[in-house]
Parts: structure tokens; C-alpha cells; sequence
């Protein structure tokens, strides 16, 4: 037995020589603020859209990527300086927008930790346009609405890149069981600097049908291009759930001779009542 004892001298000095500095220090935390290499949760739009691109669509994918730290995300999208709310937090990585009106978006984008109490970092903005409608056009603003049973809102009609328009004839339809049109306001558009005007409107809800007519009279400015509204259509939701506000073929414009314009495009609108 006397070769025991030189291996037990032997062991306990490697225990006696062992000081709590040579003791395995844990893997470093990600999530430790105190970590010299800690980053903020955050996310970053990659993929199909680059930033300030113009797109000709009004459905795009949105694709983002977020650090170590990041664990699920939030995002909105809003169309010019019109704030929209933030969306449930997630796990995606990506989402579809629908219905993009034309114009400039801002897309936020914002990330947070798994922690009990979870950290949330700054947000990362991202911009594009949408020109998806191209030459003269006729189109309802904006494309897609959601609205609450009672709630009362409007919707316009607008003229998309006209050239020189003496006047329009316009037809919608819409489910009446859905929506009612309570009144139709005539926009701005085709009286700029016009001297006198003709306009026209009738409104039957229980067919569900709106119709208007616009003239110029004015003889110093007889028609108006761009782009601008026609008329804005003062709406209340009576029951739950969706309805088309579509162009019928008797829409049309007009130039200074009274002889019609072919439309190129006319994009409908969806109200959606919840």
C-alpha cells in the first residue's frame, strides 16, 4: 500500500495549488450591459427593396434581420409624415404590405430581448415609394380602409395624372348592406382657378350607387392637369364586414372639346368594417 500515498500527496497539492483565479469563468453574456461587447437589440431592413427605391407595385415584401440581443420585432408602415401603430410583437423576419397607395412610406422597424423583462431598442427607419399607377387614371383613396361598425370616415376619389381635362363623369358602386353614403363633397381639383363650374351628384343607397359630374364653365382656364381630388365621399359603416367602392364603365373624362378621354387605369377601393 505504501505507492497510495505518494498519488494522494500529489493530489492534494494540485488542490492546494489551485487559487480562484484558475477557476473556469463563465461564457460571456450578450445580454450583460457590463459586457464590453453589448449591443442594444435592433433590426435592420435587407432583401428585395432597397432604401429610397421607387417601386411599381402596390404589394411588396419587406424583409429585416436583427442582432444577437434581438428576439422578436415590431414594426409600422405609414404613408407620408401619417403615423400608423406598431404591430403585435413577433418572431418574423419579414412581412407583405398590401394596398400600397402611391406616394413615400416610412417603414419602422424596432427589436427586443427574451428577458423576463425585456429590453427594446431604438428603431431603424426605412423609406421607398410607390408609383404603381401610371398615366391617366382614376382611383380611390385609399385603397384599403378598416373602420368599426358606426364609425363614420371618408374616402376620395382622386384624378391621377390627367392632361388637360375640361371635365368627368364618375359611377361608383359598394354593397349598401355594408356602407352608406351619407354626402359627396366636390374637391378641389377641377375648379382651380376656374370662374364658374357645373357639378352634379346623386347618391342611391339602396342600390349602392354614387354618381358625379364636374364641369370647368371658365373661359380664361378651360381645363387643369396633374393630379388632385375630384371628390371626397363622407361614409358611415352600418354592419360588419367588406365592401368594394368600384368604378363602373361609365366613367370618363373630358377634354375642352366634350369629347371623352380614354382612362388608362381606375383602381378600386376596400372598406373593411369590423
Amino acid at each position: 500500500m505504501k505507492w497510495i500515498y505518494p498519488i494522494v500527496l500529489i493530489f492534494i497539492c494540485m488542490i492546494l495549488s489551485c487559487s480562484p483565479q484558475d477557476e473556469l469563468k463563465p461564457p460571456t453574456n450578450p445580454y450583460d450591459p457590463d459586457n464590453p461587447d453589448y449591443e442594444l437589440p435592433h433590426a435592420s431592413v435587407i432583401g428585395e427593396v432597397d432604401y429610397g427605391e421607387v417601386i411599381d407595385t402596390s404589394v411588396v415584401t419587406i424583409i429585416w434581420r436583427g442582432n444577437e440581443t434581438a428576439y422578436e420585432f415590431s414594426y409600422r408602415c405609414y404613408l407620408d409624415i401619417v403615423e400608423s401603430a406598431w404591430s403585435a410583437w413577433t418572431r418574423d423576419t419579414s412581412v407583405i404590405l398590401h394596398y400600397l397607395d402611391e406616394g413615400n412610406y416610412q417603414f419602422d422597424i424596432k427589436a427586443r430581448t427574451n428577458q423576463s423583462v425585456p429590453v427594446e431598442g431604438d428603431a431603424n427607419s426605412f423609406h421607398f415609394a410607390v408609383d404603381a399607377v401610371k398615366g391617366l387614371a382614376m382611383m380611390v383613396f385609399p385603397r384599403y380602409k378598416e373602420v368599426s361598425v358606426g364609425e363614420e370616415f371618408e374616402i376620395e376619389i382622386l384624378a391621377e395624372e390627367v392632361d388637360s381635362i375640361m371635365g368627368t363623369e364618375i359611377e361608383l358602386t359598394f354593397d349598401p348592406a355594408i356602407i352608406e353614403v351619407k354626402d359627396v363633397i366636390y374637391g378641389a381639383f377641377m375648379f382651380d382657378g376656374g370662374d364658374l363650374s357645373i357639378t352634379f351628384k346623386e347618391i342611391d343607397n339602396e342600390n349602392g350607387k354614387v354618381g358625379i359630374v364636374l364641369v370647368r364653365t371658365s373661359n380664361v382656364n378651360p381645363t387643369v392637369s396633374g393630379t388632385g381630388t375630384l371628390a371626397v365621399l363622407e361614409i358611415e359603416a352600418l354592419s360588419v364586414g367588406s365592401t368594394e367602392i368600384a368604378f363602373t364603365d361609365m366613367c370618363t373624362f373630358r377634354n375642352k372639346d366634350n369629347l371623352p378621354i380614354a382612362i388608362r387605369e381606375k383602381t378600386i377601393g376596400i372598406v373593411l368594417v369590423e
